[in-house]
């Protein structure tokens, strides 16, 4: 069916998490140090990054400022949320020591995608911004398998995983880095500062209402954890936007892919492990000597025929799984579900041999290889492509988490350098909001009015009172901005029936030191 662009507010401009872009981004630095703060790590603690790279001043949160031109979006951001970031512990339960930094963003993404007739495989890093402003990764890491000899039979294989992603064996990040993410699940596990999502960004879809529920400590205490809450779930909103412009969502969508009214449904991966159920070949029992066909066109495996699964060559063979019976000493083993090429897609495998009938998206799965589909959506009812993190039944990830290997559509974004000098500018927040004053709190019974205002982490702020808007007096020369919230109030004791008119005026006077 034919789409064009709704006569509504355009998604990709109003989509942006700002609401607290004036909080300053805080971590929890370990099991013993449980106080979020606005500076890491502390003297003593662990630090892996290069050179010793610390948050030494504190940064403004998610999303500062959003400018536009008719054909792109500008995303300046720091990278780090404004949830409670961390702590990042280690398989065996040690810190970390990678600590996420202020990356200054400047991104431009194109408000104009369109599919790509020969698709790409994503690069190393970045390749999208969650709507809060951290960035995207996918579901590998920078590892693959590497042979060390050329095997005689699938069990001899011999190797190590090493630094690499173009190897035929790639790794599933999820498998072996999620030990290292923090409740919000994103993590910074090199030394680079970037603190990115490889998968849903639980803490973020709490935050924006996708049925996620906050675990509480005897009710009150905040553990920073995060949990589906799969009882009454909607549509899930727009999590982030991948470089090739189009949008990312949560777990949940119409039933239907054209059919708003069709229900809500979690989307169901199109992938599943290659250990004999679906149709799929066991590698439990055969090792790694096969290639899944949708593995084989992203990593440029020779498949002359298209066949699934695609035969390797020796020297190709990846190493055994550890339900083989082990050859020679010094053999590798590893789990099923470590590579990327462990998983096979349902759309290339027969469901009904008499037939030769494949199983079909739409009916058997929702999300396509590149994991999303063509759909309608509450900010598209007209439709547009569009990808979900997937997530299975229980509420854990399933993969490939949130995007597979290759763009659907051209990516043509990136970090920006320049802004066109006719880009209009729609957000500028952060240590740029002014105050704003709601409408006072009147309590007659104890002649008390409370005045709330919006403010910003480090902010002080003076607080005027006028019966004739002529003279004012000042009721607070220096009022410190509430720490970690977006707004301050202050309550004066006063005569309501005395003083039945009265003005308040607000106005920010200082700001303290942060990282710009």
């Amino acid at each position: 069916m034919p789409f064009s662009t709704p006569a509504v507010a355009d998604p990709i401009l109003s989509s942006w998490y700002t609401q607290q872009s004036g909080v300053y981004a805080r971590v929890i630095q370990s099991g013993a140090l449980t106080t979020p703060v606005t500076t890491w790590p502390a003297s003593g603690v662990v630090n892996n990054n290069t050179g010793g790279a610390a948050q030494t001043l504190p940064v403004y949160a998610d999303v500062q400022r959003i400018r536009y031109t008719t054909t792109d979006v500008y995303i300046n951001a720091n990278g780090l949320a404004s949830y409670t970031m961390g702590p990042w512990f280690t398989g065996n339960g040690g810190l970390f020591g990678f600590w996420p930094t202020d990356k200054d963003y400047q991104i431009r993404i194109t408000r104009n995608p369109a599919p790509a007739a020969t698709k790409t495989r994503h690069p190393g890093g970045m390749i999208g911004m969650m709507v809060n402003g951290v960035a995207i990764y996918d579901l590998g890491d920078a590892f693959a398998f590497n042979q060390s000899a050329t095997p005689t039979v699938p069990t001899s294989v011999t190797g190590t995983d090493g630094m690499g992603s173009t190897g035929i064996w790639s790794r599933d990040a999820l498998a072996v880095e999620v030990v290292t993410f923090d409740p919000g699940f994103a993590h910074q596990p090199g030394n680079n500062g970037q603190y990115h999502y490889h998968a849903e960004p639980k803490a973020l879809r709490y935050q924006l209402g996708d049925s996620m529920k906050r675990t509480l400590n005897a009710g009150t205490t905040d553990t920073y954890t995060y949990t589906e809450d799969s009882a009454s779930p909607r549509h899930s909103p727009i999590l982030g936007w991948c470089y090739d412009g189009y949008p990312i969502y949560g777990p949940y969508g119409y039933a239907s892919a054209t059919n708003a009214a069709s229900g809500i449904a979690r989307m169901r991966t199109g992938f599943v492990l290659r250990n004999g159920a679906s149709g799929t070949q066991d590698l439990r029992s055969t090792g790694r000597i096969t290639y899944p066909k949708w593995a084989a066109a992203v990593w440029n495996v020779a498949n002359p025929s298209g066949t699934n699964p695609v035969t390797l060559t020796a020297t190709q063979w990846g190493p055994a799984t550890t339900y083989q019976t082990t050859g020679p000493g010094g053999v590798t083993t590893y789990a099923l579900g470590r590579y990327a090429a462990d998983y096979d897609f349902l759309g290339d495998i027969v469901k009904t041999p008499s037939t030769g009938a494949r199983y079909q998206q739409g009916t058997d799965f929702d999300l396509d290889q590149y994991n999303g589909r063509t759909c309608v959506t509450p900010e598209f009812p007209q439709g547009t492509y569009a990808y979900f993190v997937t997530i299975d039944g229980t509420g854990n990830t399933a993969f490939p988490h949130m995007l597979g290997k290759q763009y659907y559509g051209t990516p043509n974004a990136g970090n920006a350098a320049t802004v066109p000098a006719d880009a209009v500018e729609m957000f500028n927040g952060g240590p740029n909001t002014q105050p704003t004053i709601q409408a006072p709190a009147i309590d007659p019974a104890s002649d008390t009015v409370t005045l709330t205002w919006s403010s910003v982490d480090g902010g002080t702020y003076k607080v005027e009172a006028s019966s004739n808007l002529q003279s004012w007096t000042t009721l607070n020369p220096a009022l410190p901005a509430t720490p970690g919230t977006t707004s301050t109030p202050f309550t004066e004791s006063i005569s309501t029936k005395a003083n039945p008119k009265r003005f308040y005026k607000v106005t920010r006077t200082g700001l303290a030191t942060y990282d710009p």
